[in-house]
């Protein structure tokens, strides 16, 4: 028999101790004090546990409606990345089509701002 760690010699050892020290008159009252001890203190131990089960839970709630939240976030991320992804690939290919086209028109002469047409005088 092996009760929290403690056998058999242990508890006769306990029980030899407080007869010697309370007395064998006193023994039941005292026995029936530490009863009711242990069950108070058992009741405080259930209300504590379930106070934190109560806090765990509402933890866990938050936890997981953050974790949710985080997952949108990850998903709209994700589709605005490919969105541009798509632009700047559409880009890219256009890119060699828009640079021919305009290789291909011939640059107009645009007046300088002096007034001169932009030929020079080579002679003076």
């Amino acid at each position: 028999m092996d009760i929290l760690g403690i056998g058999l010699p242990e508890i006769l050892l306990i029980l030899i101790i407080a007869i010697i020290v309370v007395g064998p008159k006193r023994l039941p009252e005292v026995a029936a004090q530490m009863t009711r001890l242990i069950r108070q203190l058992r009741g405080v131990a259930t209300d504590v546990t379930s106070q934190m089960r109560s806090e765990l839970d509402e933890l866990t709630r938050e936890y997981e409606q953050m974790r949710k939240e985080l997952e949108e976030v990850k998903e709209t991320a994700v589709k605005d990345v490919d969105s541009v992804t798509r632009e700047v690939d559409r880009a890219v290919k256009e890119a060699p089509a828009i640079i021919e086209s305009s290789a291909e028109q011939k640059p107009e002469k645009r007046p300088s701002p002096s007034g001169e047409d932009g030929s020079r005088d080579e002679g003076s």
